[in-house]
């Protein structure tokens, strides 16, 4: 790991603490302001139907290896990125990790290099007016605008946006505004793929806002088809 990335952190109003518990084997926090269900549950009734017609494609048992497989990638990944935007640099990335999660890893510094003025990392956040709750990977400011950054792993870069990706970064700017008063006007998805890509995506949440209203509308309301 580049020795001189040293990222400077920024105290922020105090968040009240929120508690991940399940809910009849759903996620939700428990927030001052009630049981909320988090975002990523929320989501999962919305998967994109590409990555359903592929669970079917491939059977159950090979799409729930590949997931395990993803989510061990993906969790060794954000530790190692956690770690180094907290200024604690690991010596053996490789030995503690593994080839591909340090090979990742490295592929994503040179968008690591952009963020700075950190005012938070893996927050937990909630939205009293949304009813939403969930943690947020980071909020910085990301080539010296403030953002809500998100760290994905993929296997390769897909042809088409993960709208749901965008839609959970929206979710945490406004919940950010929501317990803060600081308003966030970029999302930054910053993807390191298995086959040695790094994709960066920067958009607007005010574009992905009507977005979740509606899905939370379908959720509260049942009409979500039964997938």
């Amino acid at each position: 790991m580049s020795s001189n990335m040293t990222f400077t952190h920024l105290l922020h109003p105090e968040i009240p603490k929120i508690k991940q518990i399940n809910v009849d084997g759903v996620r939700h926090y428990e927030t001052p302001d009630g049981t909320l269900i988090s975002i990523t549950s929320l989501l999962k009734n919305f998967t994109p139907q590409g990555i359903l017609d592929w669970r079917e494609a491939v059977g159950e048992e090979v799409a729930n290896a590949v997931m395990i497989a993803a989510t061990d990638r993906g969790s060794k990944v954000h530790q190692i990125i956690e770690n180094c935007l907290s200024n604690k640099p690991e010596t053996d990335l490789v030995g503690n990790y593994g080839e591909l999660a340090s090979r990742m890893f490295n592929q994503i510094i040179p968008a690591l290099d952009k963020i700075d003025r950190i005012r938070a990392l893996e927050q937990g956040l909630y939205s009293t007016k949304l009813g939403i709750a969930g943690r947020v990977d980071c909020i910085a400011e990301y080539d010296k605008e403030l953002a809500v950054i998100d760290f994905k792993t993929a296997t390769r870069k897909r042809d088409e946006r993960n709208e749901n990706y965008l839609v959970q970064a929206s979710f945490y700017s406004i919940a950010w505004e929501e317990r803060t008063g600081e308003k966030i006007n970029q999302i930054a998805i910053l993807t390191t793929t298995e086959d040695g890509e790094l994709d960066v995506y920067r958009d607007d949440p005010a574009n992905y806002v009507g977005r979740l209203e509606e899905m939370i509308e379908e959720y509260k309301t049942g009409k979500i088809g039964d997938r």
